[in-house]
């Protein structure tokens, strides 16, 4: 650092000691332990001469890498980086080694050099905020937070505290004992939570405390579930996880879809997973504590049961933007229905005329290419082979001749000069003229770059020269991984989802052309269908319709194929609004007498739907909104016809339950009614074995889509601070680095009351909950705890922010939280020591502000590949240093995350694993994961606790 003393008084020299400087760098030359006393003390900043500086980074950096300091070191470093001349040569190394007699005053140096060096600091920023308070354009509330920054930041490093004698220290811990004895009380701050408190004694201040747990405990998924992105395109959650990027749907707060960014990956190892089908037939692979949305809030699969309804994505309008030629499209979609790719060339059969010529179009818009068709003289269906036309290659030779003898006219040498400068003979040149020969692909590029191209004759052409030229169809369809394929490994290329709407509803359009349908059943129901022999197009399918807002349903069936029925997967489209909005925007291409027929069908029938509705769950809602008024009463204002409601024994339609929220006037039902989900029901539950899991950190939402099904994504650490600050009244400062600190005040007023963090961010709070909501937000308010949710915090700025903080209170805090400490930012290119130094700084941090600080940490995925999961110490994730810092490590386990069956469901261990000055162990608390809170676990003597929040004596 130069400091700039431009306009300090001229008669004045800055503070300095060059004596003190040159006596602590003779010192650290002549002794070799010298070095150990000031390196926690100095900076090479310090320093006022630039040449000390230089000097002194030289033996810093052989310090910090266990190489002595001594003459001849600090002299080659400096020669090796070409620095040496730089500070005066080695002459000036050996006069400062002359000046020094000895080491022993180098402490009183280096306290007297940093001593300068915070005065001349302290008159920079003088000078930086006096032109502060000349810039009259920036607001004054900006120009006073600069001005105090920068005086903060004088006190950024500070000299370490002196030794003291044993007596001095001894006098002190005497009074504290007696205190303690008086008062009868712990001698550290109380957490709320009993048995923890009688393991640790509190927390003490001064301490560093680990509370370490696996990311997303619990809530996992296969890693073949798949994401939908907002550019159009599906990924696996193994391939976004190796991506470490994505931009996802999520369910926001007003029941509509929005995006967000993934904010972490995580990788969780092998866990026990279960299989979850719904009516609709969609699919799901996770851990049985994964939640899933219900109408009533999230519930893990542990306390679901086929029947229960869940939400699922009613629509999920995501297009791309990458288009694609409309030949292709339709070729695509013909070839995936009816086509044959694991012959010698790419065939299609199909028997109506319309689509056969549609098809012959598209194939012909292939430059070179044409369709040849098989007849079997009326037996079978027609086949059509896509090949390359004779005609057109021939027509190419001439046109590649005529082009190329124009070309040579134009050309400043000869036809033998030209042949040379290609690499093939004279002769060869005569034959091409001559349209009876033409290049290969690699010569003909060597000649283009000679000649002078034009129409007639340019690279194009020369692709469908050669008899043996390759089936330019049959390398399109290999290149997106469709070659090969039988019918039953036929899936659609990637290139497709990220087709624009218009485009993607032209490929549906033709893809139903083959193996679709759309009829009036004799019952009068219409329906519209997809058969395929491969499961997973027809899930592909049946995805690509969901972001029209089509609601289709896939089922198994058996069909007859010559002597044997085979499985097969059936899509069909049977509600009346998917039915409209598949004919209004995607039809059928050769079946559109069938479609009209639909169509007039539904004109003449009164609009029921017994699958789109919403759980009879909300009747509860409705009647806590309705309060003392009657059913009979809100029926009639909200214009309902039928006499009956059947309130609390049928599920409600949209429109009915739309009528209902606005004579309740209330806006979530309201949007609830018109929401983008769907309550499909469960119809199985399978136990898979293990298998490889992922999981996704979603900010503020917590909750994305994988398969077409919404699921879902810190609070012990968040319970302890509310306790200490409630209790001590004493200011807590919370660093959130993970959630912003809306969220962290959304899940504080859930636990306190008693209102499930998901409805409370949605808005949805009963008449009743009010009071209860008050409660808590008077509570609260009285409570000192303050959250800094700044991104990438540095150990530096928490500890200017804490003395702030600190000084604005004018009382010493009480607990310092950061959350958590991997997403800290440090330099370096090694993430281990990076962590180190953070925690030793965290470490001197507490010590400092006398407070204890907890840092929220991850545990590696080691404890995954043991069969005892209980963490241990190794497994801190990137722990360096981590476990000799900290005063106490504590680390979270779940049983049920492992063993759903359990006794132990519903309980936390909390597994002390090193604690400096007291007993290690295990204590147990019971967790309510619809408010995030923990809470004490009943124990003899002692009754369960409502809350985890109750008085604590004072410490």
């Amino acid at each position: 650092m130069v400091l700039d003393f431009q306009g300090y008084d001229a008669d004045k020299l800055p503070p300095q000691n060059i004596e003190a400087e040159e006596a602590i760098l003779g010192g650290i030359l002549l002794d070799p332990e010298a070095m150990n006393r000031v390196v926690e003390v100095l900076t090479a900043e310090a320093f006022y001469v630039k040449i000390h500086q230089t000097i002194f980074q030289a033996a810093q950096g052989l310090h910090s890498v266990g190489q002595p300091t001594d003459l001849i070191s600090v002299t080659a470093w400096l020669r090796d980086r070409d620095l040496l001349e730089k500070v005066g040569g080695q002459s000036k190394l050996a006069q400062l080694v002359d000046r020094t007699v000895s080491a022993v005053n180098i402490d009183q140096y280096a306290a007297l050099v940093m001593d300068k060096y915070f005065r001349r600091q302290l008159i920079q920023a003088g000078q930086e905020i006096t032109g502060l308070g000349y810039q009259a354009a920036t607001p004054l509330e900006t120009v006073l937070d600069q001005a105090e920054q920068k005086i903060f930041s004088i006190t950024q490093k500070r000299p370490q505290q002196d030794l003291v004698p044993l007596f001095e220290t001894l006098i002190h811990a005497f009074q504290e004992l007696e205190a303690q004895i008086e008062t009868q009380a712990q001698p550290g701050f109380l957490s709320g939570f009993y048995d923890l408190d009688a393991m640790t004694g509190g927390f003490q201040t001064s301490d560093l405390i680990i509370v370490a747990g696996r990311p997303s405990m619990g809530k996992c998924l296969h890693e073949r579930s798949q994401v939908l992105l907002t550019d159009g395109s599906l990924v696996t959650m193994g391939e976004l996880y190796r991506r470490r990027q994505g931009t996802v749907l999520t369910l926001g707060n007003h029941w509509r879809f929005q995006q967000t960014q993934v904010s972490d990956f995580i990788d969780d190892g092998v866990k026990p997973i279960f299989r979850v089908t719904t009516r609709l037939g969609r699919q799901i692979e996770t851990t049985l504590t994964h939640p899933y949305l219900t109408v009533t809030g999230w519930k893990p699969l542990a306390n679901l049961a086929v029947g229960d309804r869940i939400a699922v994505p009613r629509r999920l309008e995501v297009f791309g933007d990458e288009p694609l030629p409309e030949h292709q499209i339709k070729l695509l979609a013909y070839l995936i229905g009816d086509g044959t790719l694991t012959s010698g060339t790419p065939r299609f059969t199909n028997g109506n005329p319309n689509i056969q010529q549609d098809f012959i179009e598209a194939v012909e818009q292939f430059p070179g290419m044409t369709v040849h068709q098989q007849h079997s003289g009326g037996t079978r269906t027609p086949s059509f082979l896509t090949v390359c036309d004779p005609q057109q290659m021939a027509a190419n030779r001439v046109r590649f001749a005529t082009g190329l003898r124009d070309a040579l006219a134009q050309y400043p040498g000869s036809a033998r000069q030209l042949a040379a400068q290609i690499g093939v003979s004279p002769a060869l040149v005569s034959l091409w003229k001559s349209k009876n020969l033409s290049p290969s692909l690699e010569v003909s590029e060597r000649l283009f770059q000679h000649l002078e191209a034009s129409p007639d004759f340019n690279p194009d052409i020369v692709t469908n020269l050669r008899r043996v030229s390759r089936n330019r169809i049959k390398c399109w369809l290999d290149t997106l991984g469709l070659w090969g394929k039988n019918a039953h490994q036929k899936t659609i290329p990637e290139v497709i989802f990220k087709l624009p709407k218009p485009q993607l509803a032209l490929f549906l359009n033709r893809l139903f052309a083959t193996d679709g349908w759309a009829a009036v059943l004799n019952s009068g129901q219409c329906q519209l269908g997809y058969l395929s022999v491969h499961e997973v197009l027809a899930r592909q399918i049946q995805h690509l319709l969901l972001r029209f807002g089509i609601i289709a349903a896939l089922k198994r069936r058996q069909v007859r194929y010559k002597d044997e029925r085979r499985p097969a997967w059936q899509l069909d489209i049977t509600h009346v609004q998917s039915i409209r909005r598949f004919i209004d925007e995607i039809g059928i291409f050769s079946k559109e007498e069938a479609i009209e027929r639909v169509r007039q069908s539904l004109a003449t029938r009164r609009e029921q739907s017994n699958r789109d509705l919403i759980p009879k769950e909300v009747w509860e809602r409705l009647r806590v909104l309705k309060g003392q008024d009657s059913w009979t009463s809100l029926r009639k204002r909200a214009g309902i016809a039928s006499n009956n409601l059947h309130v609390g024994q049928r599920a409600l339609s949209r429109s009915r339950l739309l009528k209902l929220a606005i004579a309740l006037d209330n806006p979530d039902l309201q949007h609830l009614a018109d929401s983008d989900v769907y309550w499909d029901e469960i119809t199985a539950i399978e136990g898979l074995g293990e298998a490889q899991v992922y999981d996704l950190t979603i900010p503020e939402t917590h909750n994305f889509v994988a398969n077409d099904i919404c699921v879902h994504n810190t609070a012990f650490s968040l319970n302890i601070a509310r306790n200490l600050a409630n209790s001590y009244k004493l200011p807590v400062a919370v660093f959130s680095l993970e959630m912003s600190k809306e969220q962290l005040v959304q899940r504080l007023l859930a636990s306190d009351s008693g209102i499930e963090s998901n409805r409370l961010r949605a808005g949805r709070v009963s008449q009743n909950e009010w009071e209860p909501l008050s409660r808590a937000l008077a509570s609260l308010s009285e409570i000192p705890i303050f959250i800094d949710d700044t991104a990438n915090i540095t150990v530096t700025e928490m500890r200017s922010k804490c003395r702030r903080l600190q000084a604005e209170q004018g009382k010493p805090l009480g607990l310092v939280l950061l959350d958590y400490l991997q997403l800290m930012e440090g330099a370096g290119d090694n993430r281990v020591q990076e962590l180190s130094r953070i925690t030793r700084s965290l470490k001197g941090l507490a010590r400092e502000l006398n407070v204890p600080v907890i840092a929220l940490s991850q545990l590696s995925r080691g404890v995954e590949a043991r069969n005892n999961k209980r963490p241990m110490m190794s497994d801190l994730r990137e722990s360096g240093s981590i476990e000799q810092d900290a005063d106490l490590v504590a680390m979270l386990y779940r049983d049920e995350y492992y063993n759903p069956d359990t006794p132990d469901r519903g309980i936390t261990e909390l597994i002390i694993a090193k604690h400096r000055n007291g007993p290690t162990g295990i204590v147990k608390l019971l967790f309510d994961p619809q408010y995030t809170r923990f809470r004490n676990l009943a124990s003899p003597g002692r009754p369960l606790s409502g809350s985890a929040y109750g008085q604590l004596p004072p410490g």
